[in-house]
């Protein structure tokens, strides 16, 4: 399941996260700006600095510290596929 969805977003490239309910939401633009910027200064950021992302960053503070993980994850999976 988590690999159909996966493959969704890198078909559609979508961003998206899972809400409180359990939907998946689409990031926003500003959301996907912010995580980007950290992308380039660091692509595997500790768990302390993903939870001061969401401290500092006010557009990132209604997703959670796994979901931001994933993102991570996910972003370092398409740079290896674009090489």
């Amino acid at each position: 399941m988590a690999m159909a969805v996966a493959q969704q977003q890198r078909d559609n490239s979508i961003e998206r996260h899972i809400d409180s309910s359990g939907k998946y939401v689409r990031y926003t633009a500003e959301q996907i700006e912010a995580l980007e910027k950290v992308y380039v200064e660091c692509s595997k950021p500790s768990s302390l600095r993903r939870q001061q992302l969401i401290r500092e960053c006010p557009v990132l503070g209604n997703i959670e510290p796994k979901q931001i993980k994933v993102w991570f994850q996910n972003r370092r999976c398409r740079e290896k596929q674009r090489k």
